[in-house]
């Protein structure tokens, strides 16, 4: 997932480089450099001198590029490990279910006990290197945090980070004796004026002291070790001695005050930090400040930039990986916010055949209705509680038990057109049973809104429908219709169910909505889903803010049964000044070519969208919305109209990114925008382009979801729009991260 090649185990170049004449290749390993060649930035071997003065320039500009202004933690956020059971369902389907630590407990699962307790304790140490660095930032403080959690303390084998840094200025024939592989959890800091600081967490796993103490010597002696690696083969050829500071997070013994170097008359104590003291702020300032002002005789501050920056280098160079765990990947690596927000948008925007649902929501599909009974039923609950996935769900079994086919719905007018589209195309990929086996069925145009009723025209259509419907149940073995309809018009859905009963055709349908006016024939058909799946804890609290939710027209979120394993990147905002600081005048950021730009710094820079590397997980342009409750998407729409996106979509394309208009009234490309289906045609293009930014009305991709939601307010201003409309429809369709463009005077 690095953007660069590692060096290979043999020292040889892992990739040739093409000779250059910019400078001389020191490393006697490289191949591809041999006879005194020029080597280019590319040359991976082991101690190529242009791979540590080019290519790791290249990595930090890339990775880092705020390095001498402000400080780092890596990872940015810490994610819980996810323990899930797979369930067998009828017609031979199985799905995953998030344990509860409930279901944990009971089944006496000890692995995911430890990892339990492993991850509070790594939460809390996260919550402490977080406060670190926002009080550093405060004081214009630079320092780079790490954090690596090993992966034998899950039940794997992993090298240490020191090892790794080694490895980048060491001979390949010295790494035997450089190898560390205790089962500790790695913090280093690198600050910019105090020096190193080095400290070994101890996961509390044993409650017998005996356990814990010989769990605390073998910490010093790694850490002991860590500084001989750090010293010996890491700072040698980048400055003298700096200032090495060492640690132990938790333990609290007084024998090994010596064995750390602490001063006479000095507490042990000071330099130790309890899981209690971890939420005690005072206390954290405390042990950092005590930790970092050591008398330890001989160490320096490290002074100069390039000593610094050097040091850094050599610590989150690819092969030193900071890795911490996932529910969809066992490992990943996360440096910056844009791997984070892909690695929370993946685990939240799984597909139907990775999903983990809650036990709430199995209980649904496990209900097996009475064979010789409709099975009607309406989910109803807030935006991503995986009403979608139930229907889908649901639909797989009907196909796999042999209903031979499933009608999809579309009830509402455009803001049930994306939806559609997406349970039709899903269901046909998920059940495989061929393109017969899904029909997408469009009523809404037979409907009278007002009146809940048909229209003259449309009736003649629905009557035609249904009699379609009744042929297929006099065929089908089972006797019944099956249908499902998302985001439905409940009114709609009880007439059809109705005009069924009178034809004496058995019923199973399954519908699901966020804002339902559920007639009194169905309310017995309900089932409330109100755990959030889609989107983090971090998007669930803006949505919240809904006016909607706020007065009950929505379902308010329950409180998940199973922790999510992170609580997701903060919501960005970016102000729109409507006459001053350079942007446009008037209240419309979509009119504002700057607020574009802002956007697009934001995509580019701070989350990486777009970038072509061997980076992975990585962002692609079409995991990103940029929505608005009125803007008007028309490509035929008047570059001076109010609602024109046109100025925020010059902005977007001046900085090199493409985008997509796609309109309410163009079916077509609502379908590709809910299958992610587009055509290889050049990027930029107004309607095309295999990877490109969707720039849409809200109610038009109503149901579907991306990893970025850029939410650009109407103009209201004092987030008005944003909690009328926005949040709701516009925040909730985030698996990761929310923009949200405002309205500022």
């Amino acid at each position: 997932m690095s953007t660069l090649s590692e060096p290979s185990d043999t020292g040889e170049c892992k990739e040739c480089c093409q000779c250059n004449e910019e400078s001389q290749c020191d490393s006697e390993n490289c191949e591809c450099c041999s006879n005194g060649s020029r080597c280019s930035s590319r040359c991976f071997a082991t101690g190529c001198g242009n791979y540590h003065k080019i290519v790791m320039t290249e990595f930090l500009n890339a990775w880092f590029p705020c390095l001498d202004t402000q400080p780092y933690i890596i990872p940015p956020v810490h994610f819980d490990t996810v323990h899930v059971r797979k369930v067998n369902l009828a017609g031979g389907h199985s799905i995953k279910v998030l344990k509860t630590q409930e279901e944990r407990e009971q089944g006496q699962d000890k692995s995911a006990n430890k990892t339990a307790k492993i991850d509070r304790i790594l939460q809390k140490i996260h919550y402490c290197l977080s406060h670190i660095k926002k009080e550093a930032a405060k004081q214009r403080e630079l320092m780079v945090i790490m954090s690596q959690a090993k992966c034998s303390l899950y039940g794997a084998n992993s090298t240490s980070l020191y090892t790794g840094a080694a490895a980048m200025s060491t001979n390949s024939s010295d790494r035997e004796t450089l190898d560390l592989r205790e089962e500790f959890v790695d913090l280093l800091v690198i600050h910019r004026q105090q020096g190193i600081l080095m400290a070994a967490t101890i996961p509390k796993t044993e409650e017998n002291p005996e356990t814990l103490q010989g769990d605390i010597r073998k910490a010093v002696d790694y850490l002991e070790k860590a500084k001989k690696i750090v010293e010996d083969c890491v700072v040698n050829d980048v400055t003298p001695k700096p200032a090495i500071h060492r640690a132990v997070l938790l333990p609290n013994l007084k024998e090994l005050e010596q064995r750390l170097g602490v001063e006479p008359g000095r507490s042990f104590s000071e330099f130790c930090l309890g899981e209690d003291d971890m939420a005690d702020e005072t206390r954290v300032k405390r042990w950092w400040t005590t930790c970092l002002k050591r008398d330890v005789g001989a160490d320096r501050p490290m002074m100069g930039q390039d000593v610094y920056r050097r040091l850094v280098t050599k610590f989150v160079t690819p092969l030193t990986t900071v890795q911490m765990y996932l529910s969809t990947e066992p490992r990943l690596q996360l440096w910056t916010l844009h791997h984070v927000v892909q690695a929370v948008g993946e685990e939240h925007g799984r597909d139907l055949s990775r999903i983990a649902l809650f036990p709430r929501q199995l209980e649904l599909v496990e209900d097996l209705p009475d064979q010789n009974k409709d099975d009607v039923i309406i989910l109803y609950g807030p935006p991503g509680s995986a009403k979608t996935f139930l229907l889908l769900i649901k639909g797989v079994l009907w196909l796999k038990e042999g209903c031979g086919k499933v009608f999809v719905v579309q009830s509402r007018p455009e803001d049930g057109a994306a939806s559609a589209f997406l349970v039709a195309h899903q269901l046909k990929m998920t059940a495989a049973q061929g393109p017969d086996s899904v029909q997408l069925v469009n009523t809404q145009d037979f409907w009278d809104n007002e009146r809940k009723t048909w229209t003259q025209e449309g009736e003649v259509k629905y009557q035609a429908w249904v009699q379609q419907l009744c042929d297929h149940a006099r065929d089908n073995p089972t006797g019944a219709v099956h249908i499902l309809a998302d985001e439905a018009n409940c009114d709609h859905v009880s007439s059809i169910v109705k005009t069924l009963h009178h034809r004496g055709v058995r019923v199973n349908l399954w519908a699901a909505g966020v804002k339902l006016d559920i007639p009194a024939d169905l309310q017995d058909n309900v089932r409330m889903l109100t755990e959030p799946l889609r989107s983090p804890p971090s998007v669930v609290r803006e949505v919240e803010k809904a006016n909607d939710m706020k007065d009950s027209t929505v379902p308010a979120y329950s409180v998940p049964p199973v922790a999510p394993p992170c609580d997701g990147p903060p919501l960005i905002a970016i102000s729109h000044y409507y006459d001053s600081q350079g942007h446009e005048a008037g209240y419309y950021p979509w009119r504002c070519e700057e607020c574009a730009k802002q956007v697009a710094r934001v995509l580019l820079h701070n989350l990486h969208v777009g970038r072509r590397d061997n980076a992975a997980p990585g962002l692609k342009y079409n995991d990103v919305f940029v929505t608005g409750s009125s803007i008007d998407c028309r490509t035929n729409t008047p570059d001076g109209k109010d609602y024109s996106p046109a100025p925020f979509i010059r902005g977007l394309r001046s900085a090199g990114i493409p985008t997509r208009q796609v309109s309410r009234d163009d079916r077509d490309a609502i379908r590709r925008v809910a299958e992610n289906a587009w055509p290889a045609t050049a990027t930029g293009a107004t309607g095309g382009g295999e990877d490109a930014v969707t720039v849409v009305n809200e109610s038009t991709v109503w149901g579907l979801e991306r990893k970025v939601v850029v939410y650009m307010e109407g103009g209201l201003g004092a987030g008005l729009d944003a909690n009328a409309l926005g949040r709701l429809r516009s925040f909730s369709r985030a698996t990761s991260q929310v923009i949200h463009v405002n309205s500022d005077e």
